[in-house]
C-alpha cells in the first residue's frame, strides 16, 4: 500500500510540480521522430518543451542563452565606460592636494605630487601604500580605494576587455562600473555552463535574479530530467552508452504511439460502428475489462452500472455514465491472422513527417495487436537499399537510412512472404508505407541499384522486377495495402499499378492521416469500435 505524507506550506518547498507525464510524452515524441534516447532528452535540454498539464512551457538552455545574450547586448548598447575611472582619479588627486596642504601648515616635508605617481589608479595606490599621511582624511579616502583593490583590478581587466563595445549614450561611475561588470560576469559565467553542459554548477538563485522565475522553474525540470525517466522505468543510463531504453520503455512508446492515433481516429469517426469480427468467437467468462479504443461493444452491462452507481448521487435518482466506467467482455480468439508493416528507411522519408507518421504506425499496431490479439503475428520490416526486419529495441530505435538511400520494395516483398508463411496464417495484411518507387532490385541473388531514368522518372528494371514480385506473392495469397506518402504522378501509377495486380488498396494520402486511414481498417477488420 502507498503512503503519502503532507506538510503545511513553509516557504521552502519549491511551488511547482514536474508532470512527468508531459516529460515522457516529450521524451517519447522524440524516439517517434527517429532520435535515439541520448539523442531525444539532448532535444528536450536544448529546446524545451510544453508541460500541457501546467499550461507552462519549460525553457530550453538555447532559448535561455540567447536571452543571455540578448541582456549583454542590451548592456553593450546601454551603457559607456569612459568615465569608469574619474572618480577614484578624482579623489585621489584631491587627497593628494590636502595632504601637501597639511605638510606645508605644518613645515613637514613634502609629499609627492599627482603628476609625480604613475599613470594608472593602481601604480599610483601602490606608490602611496608606505606613504606616512599626515592628513586623516587623505589616509582614510586612501584606505577606502586600497581596501578595493579587487574591484579596480577587476574592472581593469574588464575595461580591456569590454570598453570598445560599450557604446551606449550613459555614462558609468566607477560603482556603477564594477556592478555592470559584475552582471556581465555573471550572464556569461551562465551562458558557458549552459554551453558547456555543466547544469549543476548553475546558481539558481543567480538564474532567477536575472532571467526570472519561469527560467528558474525550468532549469529545476531540466535538471531532473535524466532521473524522471530512469525512475519512471524508461530508460537505463551507464557509462559507456549513455542512455537507453528499457523493455518497460518500449512497451510505453507503443502505447505513446496508439494513443496519438487514437486520439486522431476518434475526433473524426467518433461514433462509427464496425459489423462482426471473423476472428470473434464466444465471449470468455470473467474476462470483463475496462472499455478501451478499438474493442467491441459486447458490454458487461452489471459492471458497467456498478461502476457508475458506485460514483454517483443515487438519492437524486440519477446515474451518471462515464467513458471510464464501461466495460466490455472479451471474446475467444477463434481465427488468427498475420499482419506485416513494409516500412520504408530510405532518406526521403525523412522529409515532411513522412517517416514518423510510419514509424508510430507501426508502433501503434505492434501495441495493439499484441495486447488485444496475442495469438496473432505481427512483424516490422524495414527496407532502404535492403530489407530487414525490425523487433524490440531495433522498431523503437527505427531511423531512416541516410547512407542507404535506395528503395528495395522487390526485398521487402520476399521477407514479408517469408514471414506470411513462417506463421502459418492464411489470413494476412501487408502494409506498405513508402513515398518512392523502387531503385534496387535482386535478380537472383545479386543486388542492383538503379535511379530514375530522368527527373520524376523511373527506374524502370526496379519497377519491373518489382511488380513481378508482386505478382508472384499475390499468387501465393499475399494481401497487400499501399499507402503512398507523395502525391507526384509517376508514383500514383505504380501505386494504383500495384493495387491491381493485388487486388488490394491503394491510398494516397499525406502523413497526418496515415495513422487515420491504416486504424479504421484494422478496426473494421476486427470488429471494434471506431
Amino acid at each position: 500500500m502507498k503512503t503519502f505524507s503532507y506538510s503545511e506550506w513553509d516557504g521552502r518547498q519549491s511551488p511547482f510540480s514536474m508532470s512527468k507525464k508531459d516529460v515522457v510524452d516529450k521524451f517519447m515524441e522524440n524516439i517517434l521522430k527517429g532520435m535515439n534516447p541520448n539523442m531525444s532528452l539532448a532535444d528536450m535540454l536544448w529546446n524545451g518543451f510544453p508541460m500541457a498539464g501546467r499550461n507552462f512551457r519549460v525553457m530550453g538552455l538555447a532559448e535561455m542563452i540567447r536571452e543571455l545574450e540578448k541582456q549583454k547586448n542590451e548592456l553593450f548598447s546601454k551603457y559607456n565606460l569612459e568615465n569608469a575611472f574619474d572618480t577614484p582619479m578624482d579623489e585621489v588627486k584631491s587627497l593628494l592636494e590636502r595632504e601637501a596642504q597639511t605638510r606645508r601648515r605644518e613645515g613637514l616635508e613634502r609629499s609627492p605630487s599627482y603628476d609625480e605617481l604613475p599613470p594608472g589608479l593602481m601604480e599610483k595606490l601602490n606608490r602611496l601604500k608606505n606613504f606616512d599621511f599626515q592628513n586623516e582624511d587623505s589616509r582614510e579616502v586612501f584606505e577606502k580605494w586600497k581596501s578595493r583593490e579587487k574591484d579596480i583590478l577587476d574592472l581593469y581587466e574588464f575595461y580591456g576587455q569590454y570598453a570598445d563595445q560599450f557604446t551606449g549614450e550613459e555614462s558609468l561611475d566607477f560603482d556603477q562600473a564594477v556592478e555592470l561588470m559584475r552582471r556581465m560576469q555573471a550572464l556569461e559565467n551562465l551562458q558557458k555552463q549552459m554551453l558547456n553542459g555543466q547544469l549543476s554548477k548553475v546558481d539558481l538563485q543567480q538564474l532567477q535574479q536575472l532571467l526570472g522565475e519561469n527560467a528558474e522553474k525550468s532549469m529545476n525540470i531540466l535538471l531532473q530530467l535524466p532521473k524522471t525517466l530512469n525512475e519512471e522505468g524508461i530508460t537505463d543510463y551507464n557509462r559507456r552508452t549513455g542512455f537507453t531504453m528499457t523493455p518497460r520503455g518500449m512497451r510505453k512508446l507503443g502505447e505513446s504511439a496508439f494513443g496519438k492515433i487514437y486520439q486522431h481516429v476518434k475526433k473524426d469517426r467518433q461514433g462509427n460502428q464496425a459489423g462482426d469480427a471473423p476472428q470473434s468467437g464466444e465471449m470468455e467468462p470473467d474476462s470483463s475489462r475496462q472499455y478501451e479504443f478499438g474493442d467491441r461493444m459486447d458490454l458487461d452491462i452489471t459492471k458497467t452500472l456498478l461502476k457508475a452507481i458506485t460514483k454517483s448521487d443515487v438519492s437524486q435518482g440519477k446515474v451518471q455514465l462515464s467513458h471510464e466506467d464501461i466495460y466490455v467482455r472479451e471474446r475467444e480468439q477463434l481465427i488468427t491472422s498475420t499482419t506485416v508493416i513494409l516500412l520504408d528507411l530510405s532518406w526521403s522519408m525523412s522529409w515532411e513527417g513522412r517517416f514518423e507518421a510510419g514509424k508510430k504506425v507501426a508502433l501503434a499496431l505492434d501495441h495493439y495487436i499484441k495486447t488485444r490479439f496475442p495469438r496473432d503475428k505481427f512483424h516490422v520490416i524495414g527496407f532502404s537499399t535492403e530489407a530487414r526486419e525490425l523487433t524490440g529495441n531495433a522498431l523503437a530505435m527505427a531511423v531512416w537510412d541516410a547512407d542507404e538511400p535506395y528503395t528495395n520494395l522487390q526485398g521487402g516483398l520476399r521477407l514479408a512472404m517469408k514471414l506470411i508463411k513462417k506463421s502459418g496464417n492464411r489470413n494476412n495484411r501487408v502494409i506498405v508505407i513508402t513515398d518512392g518507387q523502387p531503385t534496387a532490385y535482386y535478380e537472383g541473388e545479386h543486388l542492383y541499384v538503379e535511379l530514375p531514368d530522368q527527373e520524376y522518372g523511373i527506374s524502370p528494371n526496379a519497377v519491373k522486377a518489382t511488380l513481378a514480385e508482386v505478382r508472384k506473392v499475390t499468387a501465393q495469397g499475399m494481401n497487400i495495402e499501399t499507402f503512398m506518402l507523395d502525391n507526384n504522378p509517376v508514383l500514383v501509377e505504380f501505386t494504383h499499378t500495384i493495387a491491381k495486380i493485388n487486388r488490394g488498396r491503394a491510398v494516397m494520402c499525406m502523413p497526418d492521416d496515415l495513422g487515420n486511414l491504416v486504424f479504421v481498417e484494422e478496426i473494421k477488420r476486427r470488429g471494434g469500435k471506431i
